[in-house]
């Protein structure tokens, strides 16, 4: 099976195009950095500032994606519609669906990265299908699967952690 069975690399270079602050994360970001497995959407953790949230937003509805929920993604540069989503409403990821095949699922995180100019700054740029993508640093990658605790993460951090070790042998 193809680690992207709804590839989403034009979906990075909209984004790249369109100046978007982003850094790919989770499953997406765990294949870029050598952990052999599958995964069906794409996660991001985007800059939660309100112009760089509607290019993202123009994107994606340009590529044929709306939002899972009947709100803008800009509500996320405000941090009390953040706390309100995410303890009221228990929402982890902001989704963005395709409704015509094949069907993909682009998720923003929700809690910002503690400190995503720095993280952004130290990302690794991997190269797929020609196109330049924004991967999260491989030790921040380790720590945030960690915290999320599910199976398929500590799976993740595992593999990670092989990866982390033969880079230092290097």
């Amino acid at each position: 099976m193809q680690p992207f069975p709804y590839d989403p690399v034009d979906v990075f270079q909209a984004l790249n195009r369109a100046r978007v602050r982003y850094l790919v994360v989770g499953g997406v970001a765990a294949i870029f950095h050598g952990v052999p497995r599958t995964t069906f959407d794409a996660d991001l953790a985007v800059e939660l500032e309100v112009e760089n949230l509607r290019a993202f937003e123009r994107v994606m509805t340009r590529l044929g994606f709306t939002s899972r929920v009947p709100a803008s993604v800009t509500g996320l540069a405000d941090p009390q519609i953040r706390r309100r989503w995410t303890v009221r409403k228990s929402m982890k990821v902001f989704s963005f669906i395709e409704h015509q095949k094949p069907f993909r699922t682009v998720d923003v995180m929700v809690r910002p990265l503690r400190d995503f100019g720095r993280l952004y700054r130290q990302r690794v740029t991997v190269r797929h299908h020609g196109v330049a993508v924004p991967v999260i640093p491989l030790g921040a990658l380790i720590k945030m699967k960690q915290g999320a605790g599910r199976v398929q993460d500590f799976e993740d951090v595992a593999y990670l952690r092989i990866v982390q070790a033969r880079a230092r042998r290097v």
